[in-house]
């Protein structure tokens, strides 16, 4: 072949993109304990850089700015499941490593699809553990459950059982106690017997109310993480209607102001107190109201006016003709004044006025 044919095809593959260059596939190693499989996936060509724009970027909008702020308080709930496998040694001493390990594989292999199952950011499978990332405490809660009911659910080899271990953190914690994440996972993993989920703490106050029902302190600790340690009982797990509704109930809030001044009754500040002491939230100087008078409540969704008083609590509701609740406690509507010891149709400047989102 003549050397001019020679330079124009070597200039012409060295013009197309890497990615055009060959059609073989990639493999990214799956490693157990036991041996090593890979698992395929075909590579897709790489888009053509696009050449940056000298201009300023433009400013964020409020949209995106909102989001940004959304997106740092998921970071805070961001959470590390570890898990591990209990058993595999001894299976491993009757039956040898080869059947051990395939039993010990086909756990982490559900384990795995529950990880996916509920939306896991992240997952690492190695030797008998699995370490998952989780966007939420919810899901992690969820995840770990089903991975204990599916390993639960495998037949026992030659009279053992092979159970599962897991712990769940919030990835803040690890920051506070200047340590790895998945260390300190370990490490509560660690601190309780096989067949156990536990979770710290702080983690069980992000979960949702119907998820934090179903946790229980641990009845036995070696003590061995720097925080209090609850496990998951055996209670069934919420439906997802049931979480759909917390979550709309959680976005509620109250609007509530008295002469200039306004609050917000929501599920970070459910209560709002008032009477004639300086300590309430809204203190009102009138002989009528007493020292702590009232309050109003956010419950299962539902704002509640509590009555504490001597002269009674009067609630004038729009739409509706005004009551006197006294010792007792009335579920409040979308909009209305409330006078303290006092007919609001008498003294509408000293009513506290509330309102619904």
């Amino acid at each position: 072949m003549c050397r001019p044919v020679l330079k124009w095809i070597r200039a012409t593959l060295f013009s197309i993109p890497p990615s055009f260059r060959s059609n073989s596939r990639m493999h990214r190693p799956f490693r157990s304990g036991y041996g090593e499989a890979s698992i395929e996936s075909s590579s897709r060509p790489i888009a053509a850089e696009i050449p940056r724009s000298k201009s300023p970027p433009p400013r964020m909008s409020r949209q995106v700015l909102s989001e940004s702020v959304r997106m740092n308080e998921r970071v805070q709930t961001r959470c590390l499941l570890y898990a591990d496998v209990a058993g595999g040694m001894r299976l491993a001493d009757k039956l040898g490593e080869a059947e051990a390990g395939y039993a010990v594989e086909r756990c982490l292999n559900r384990m795995s699809r529950c990880a996916e199952a509920y939306s896991a950011s992240e997952l690492m499978v190695r030797p008998d553990v699995l370490v998952a990332r989780f966007p939420d405490a919810d899901s992690a809660l969820l995840a770990a459950r089903e991975m204990r009911e599916r390993v639960r659910a495998l037949p026992p080899m030659s009279g053992i059982k092979l159970v599962l271990r897991a712990g769940v953190v919030l990835e803040s914690e690890a920051e506070e106690a200047d340590e790895d994440v998945e260390k300190l996972a370990a490490r509560l993993v660690d601190s309780h017997n096989p067949d156990t989920i536990g979770v710290s703490e702080n983690l069980s106050e992000v979960l949702s109310p119907s998820m934090r029902r179903l946790l229980g302190r641990l009845a036995e600790s070696t003590g061995n993480v720097p925080f209090p340690v609850l496990e998951l009982g055996e209670a069934p797990p919420p439906t997802p209607a049931e979480l759909r509704q917390e979550a709309i109930q959680a976005q509620r809030q109250m609007r509530v102001s008295f002469r200039g001044q306004g609050w917000t009754i929501d599920s970070a500040h459910p209560t709002l107190l008032f009477g004639r002491e300086t300590g309430n939230d809204i203190a009102v100087a009138d002989p009528r109201v007493s020292r702590q008078h009232a309050r109003i409540e956010l419950r299962n969704g539902l704002f509640y006016l509590t009555d504490s008083s001597t002269n009674g609590t009067f609630l004038l509701e729009e739409g509706s003709p005004e009551h006197c609740i006294k010792r007792e406690e009335f579920i409040l509507a979308e909009k209305g004044h409330i006078g303290c010891g006092f007919s609001v149709a008498d003294n509408m400047s000293d009513a506290v006025a509330f309102a619904l989102d």
